[in-house]
């Protein structure tokens, strides 16, 4: 369809114009190759359907990271070990099905939890508004400074942390999973690793940013970034976080032209790859307070998805 509506001047030149046309025909032609190019490099992209991901999304996400992780964990091993491809094959299916299913597992587990604390979160605010109103009608008002409301108060904040989840994933015509990015709230530049505990400010975190190979290097993983970036307006969070491998220098020049900066290095227990730690300041309108700490349940949910 996109080169039949190129048009490709005649060799013959029209009635009433002087010259050669070989040179205009040689230009139109250029120029022709030029959008047809351009255009069937961003078609796909164009045409793919960007939407959160729900429960019956988790196995699809799942195996599109793992197939990439895989791959990117043997393609480095087969460079330094050439006379090991046919063995590194079978590994990478092997690794591509435990990484699977243990994505799988917590993907599920992170949208179920956020699914309940979705609705434990809207009964805690039902019941705070109508302890209040009750108050109200029966004239004795003073119903936000008793022992009862600060504890719906701090309820409430518990389950709005526990929402602040959300897998993003992009989907062509046919239904499949090319990309997906997942976002919570967590402390990226802890000490050490979780379950131990930490005292950092809990941050915007992105993770596990993937793309299939075929629908790379078409302005997905940018759109995907900034999809982020205005969920993370929507939480009240000024600034987003993420990891990025040392010796990813594509990724790397990726987010340093989208404004990230490098805020650290991973410690000394990461002993397999190294990673980049980077940070981008989202400019806020107003300097907002944060959702664990409302006062009001009665306001609005903070964007929270």
């Amino acid at each position: 369809r996109t080169a039949s509506r190129c048009y490709e001047p005649p060799c013959a030149p029209r009635a009433g114009r002087a010259g050669n046309p070989a040179p205009r025909a040689a230009a139109a032609r250029s120029r022709c190759l030029a959008q047809t190019a351009t255009t069937s490099q961003s078609a796909p992209a164009s045409r793919l359907k960007v939407r959160r991901a729900e429960l019956a999304d988790a196995s699809a996400v799942a195996d599109l990271a793992a197939r990439v992780f895989a791959k990117e964990s043997t393609d480095l091993f087969k460079e330094q070990a050439p006379y090991l491809d046919a063995w590194l094959d079978v590994l990478n299916d092997w690794y591509a099905g435990q990484i699977s299913g243990e994505l799988g597992k917590q993907l599920t587990k992170a949208l179920e939890t956020k699914r309940l604390a979705t609705a434990e979160a809207r009964t805690l605010k039902l019941r705070y508004v109508t302890a209040e109103k009750r108050l109200e009608q029966q004239s004795v008002g003073g119903f936000s400074s008793t022992a009862a409301a600060k504890n719906l108060r701090r309820l409430i904040a518990t389950k709005d942390t526990q929402r602040m989840f959300c897998c993003l994933l992009a989907e062509n015509e046919e239904g499949e999973v090319v990309a997906s990015v997942t976002v919570s709230m967590t402390v990226p530049d802890a000490k050490l690793p979780p379950p131990f505990p930490t005292r950092g400010l809990q941050r915007f975190y992105i993770g596990n940013m993937v793309v299939r190979e075929d629908y790379r290097r078409k302005g997905l993983a940018t759109g995907l970034l900034r999809e982020c970036e205005k969920l993370a307006r929507r939480w009240n969070c000024d600034s987003t976080w993420l990891h990025v491998g040392v010796v990813s220098a594509g990724a790397q020049s990726l987010y340093k032209g989208l404004g990230y900066t490098q805020k650290g290095v991973d410690p000394w227990y990461y002993v397999l790859e190294k990673r980049f730690l980077y940070c981008k300041e989202l400019p806020l309108p107003w300097k907002f307070s944060r959702i664990s700490k409302t006062e009001d349940p009665k306001a609005e949910d903070g964007g929270l998805p």
